[in-house]
């Protein structure tokens, strides 16, 4: 299956939060109403890197946690929340391999987690907190000249032969 970019990461880390008991996960084309507690999965697709035309993207992706503060304590909230963030890191094997691993059709060139943002409580009574990733990536299982780059931190000069 071909499918966009956005929708292929979307999947993945799906596929990576199934393991977490009772957790209602939800991407960014899901509308309606949403059951606690609950993973929001929203990728956006930034601009081209090392260039036009060169089909290698960034792309951002959100992860927020929500559950309801009525049946939850804010202490047992965090140690849900550090369920879904173990089920990304870890250092063997990395995040863009468990990514990878997931996805048929999008080489994962590099995936790390870039922030987090803070426990808070809304006025709809729930607690959320917010995982922030970003990923580089090619649209494409076909090679597409990029495939055989590594962007690995060991030969990042691969990266000056393209520009």
């Amino acid at each position: 299956m071909n499918n966009s970019v956005q929708i292929n990461v979307e999947d993945a880390l799906d596929n990576l939060l199934a393991n977490i008991p009772n957790l209602n996960v939800y991407k960014t084309n899901r509308v309606g109403a949403k059951l606690f507690p609950s993973a929001t999965i929203s990728a956006s697709v930034g601009g081209q890197l090392l260039g036009n035309y060169t089909g290698v993207y960034e792309v951002a992706v959100t992860i927020d946690y929500s559950d309801t503060a009525a049946k939850i304590s804010q202490e047992d909230f965090d140690a849900e929340y550090c369920l879904i963030f173990e089920a990304f890191y870890s250092e063997t094997p990395p995040l863009f391999t468990k990514i990878q691993n997931n996805i048929t059709d999008t080489k994962v060139y590099t995936a790390r987690i870039t922030g987090q943002t803070p426990t808070i409580r809304t006025d709809k009574r729930a607690w959320q907190r917010g995982l922030k990733m970003s990923l580089i990536c090619t649209p494409s299982e076909l090679d597409d000249g990029l495939r055989s780059l590594n962007f690995s931190q060991i030969q990042n000069s691969m990266y000056v032969a393209v520009i």
